[in-house]
């Protein structure tokens, strides 16, 4: 068997064919992961532990140090329902003796059918610290989605679902998304959603548009778009809160005249501010048509032709937590953009910086968007070369120079310490260059600004833990099977590193 690191493109892998009913529901103790892995001197190289998520859904709950995942389906969506299935693996015997969970209660899986289980690992050891009951049989049509979100409660875990109850004699069959919230430090084997919700959704599940954030799950409205005639419609969203099971609607904006837009645009201009995320804030909403530099905004309060530093208006949104949002800003004229970082209730500007591409000009703020990552606790943020201290206020350029290779991030610790790659010949690949074939791993100390480079072959972790622990996404070839599968590898931090601190599971 070959592992070999895979990009992580998603926390979804699916596969072909139906699992078992101990692969839909793994509980047994996780294997160890292949020692020909190298991973950073950050890390515990000798107790890393792997599962395979191929046909599974996974998500990392960074603060609590859990590693979350569930059935979720194959290729072939609505081929086959979830048939029912026979008892889980339950822990038993010296080997299971570590696995901290009860066997108490009237849905225990030895009793009854286990049908698709929502599991909890510690990120440390992959023990399993809770699983939940048997959820609602769907027969499955869309991957699932499943989100870990910070609350007033703390993290939950949001799990949304779609697809078909088959329909029986004179009951017609109902298409649905199904959305189920857990408490992440919860215990036991038979835990229960604290909410639950159910949406009877018409037309084809990959039309239905959902956010998941910090702030609930926004159920996007169906928009009919004719800017030509003047005609927008767009239903309200709906917005659900995962803690109360509360709902409420959010209408789109008035039309009005974009302030970007060419004088002879064929859409006459016309647009409205329409819910499309929602964060720990509120919802925010956006230009609907879209168009470069559109305005975006938070219901009820700032829109970026307001907020901009220095009267800047042409902004794009980089990424945001429950204190902070990373905004970059054009500047007219050819000055250099500015990326500022906002206080994403009020929209105030709480420090900003300049970073300039390695050769001059600018980063690409989309492909900033995609690399944006904060540490579990928040205090740090990386997107791309930018390295964020929120406590310090402070915001490090890791471009490079004429003398000196920059660094791409894309994962930081509650440490300070961050990873990622050098740049190829100091300076960022264009739109349409081909990417470097081989990484050059290196190791950032966010304080120091110091760049460390690891050497040749060295993985790379995607997320971190509040523990240090490092979650690294593999691909897994078998000698017996052409194909490969998906699988990701969790690393504890090493003894003594600053962030190996707080107690493992």
């Amino acid at each position: 068997m070959l592992l070999t690191l895979g990009a992580a493109t998603g926390c979804t892998t699916m596969g072909d064919g139906q699992p078992s009913a101990g692969e839909r529901n793994p509980l047994a103790a996780p294997p160890p992961v292949a020692s020909s892995l190298s991973v950073p001197p950050t890390f515990d190289g000798k107790r890393g532990w792997r599962n395979d998520e191929t046909n599974r859904a996974y998500a990392l709950a960074p603060r609590a140090g859990f590693l979350l995942d569930v059935y979720a389906g194959s290729d072939e969506f609505g081929a086959k329902p979830e048939s029912p299935a026979s008892g889980a693996p339950t822990p038993g015997g010296a080997e299971d003796a570590h696995v901290p969970l009860s066997t108490a209660g009237p849905t225990d899986a030895k009793q009854k059918a286990n049908g698709t289980v929502l599991i909890a690992r510690g990120a440390d050891k992959g023990t399993v610290v809770w699983s939940s009951i048997p959820l609602r049989k769907l027969s499955i049509e869309r991957a699932p989605r499943l989100r870990v979100i910070n609350t007033d409660q703390g993290e939950f875990a949001v799990l949304v679902r779609f697809g078909v109850v088959p329909g029986s004699g004179l009951v017609r069959s109902r298409r649905l998304t199904v959305v189920d919230t857990f408490p992440v430090t919860s215990s036991g084997n038979t835990v229960a959603p604290t909410q639950h919700l159910e949406r009877e959704t018409p037309g084809e599940f990959g039309g239905a548009g959902i956010s998941i954030g910090d702030g609930g799950v926004l159920f996007l409205g169906n928009r009919v778009e004719n800017p030509g005639e003047g005609a927008i419609e767009v239903e309200p969203a709906t917005l659900w809160n995962p803690t109360t099971g509360a709902s409420s609607t959010v209408p789109a904006g008035e039309r009005r005249l974009s302030q970007v837009c060419e004088e002879d645009a064929a859409d006459g201009c016309t647009v409205r501010d329409v819910p499309v995320s929602i964060i720990a804030a509120g919802v925010l909403t956006a230009e609907t048509p879209a168009r470069p530099w559109g305005r975006f905004a938070l219901v009820g309060g700032w829109n970026s032709s307001r907020i901009g530093p220095d009267g800047r208006t042409r902004g794009t949104l980089l990424g945001t937590l429950p204190g902070a949002m990373l905004v970059a800003w054009a500047g007219a004229n050819g000055k250099p953009t500015l990326y500022a970082v906002h206080d994403p209730a009020s929209g105030a500007v709480l420090f900003s910086e300049r970073c300039s591409a390695p050769g001059g000009g600018d980063f690409d703020p989309q492909g900033l968007r995609s690399l944006f990552a904060a540490s579990p606790g928040g205090r740090y943020v990386v997107a791309g070369s930018l390295a964020l201290d929120l406590s310090a206020r402070t915001l490090a350029c890791l471009a490079g120079d004429h003398d000196h290779r920059g660094v791409e991030l894309g994962a930081v610790g509650d440490d300070g310490v961050a990873f990622g790659s050098l740049l190829a010949d100091g300076r960022v690949p264009r739109e349409g260059e081909e990417a470097t074939v081989t990484k050059e791993p290196a190791l950032v100390r966010v304080a120091a600004r110091r760049i460390e480079p690891l050497p040749a072959g060295t993985a790379i972790p995607d997320r971190l833990t509040a523990s240090g622990a490092g979650l690294f996404t593999l691909s897994v070839q078998r000698e017996e099977d052409p194909t490969s599968s998906a699988a990701i590898a969790m690393y504890p931090a090493a003894p003594g590193s600053t962030a190996s601190a707080a107690p493992s599971r």
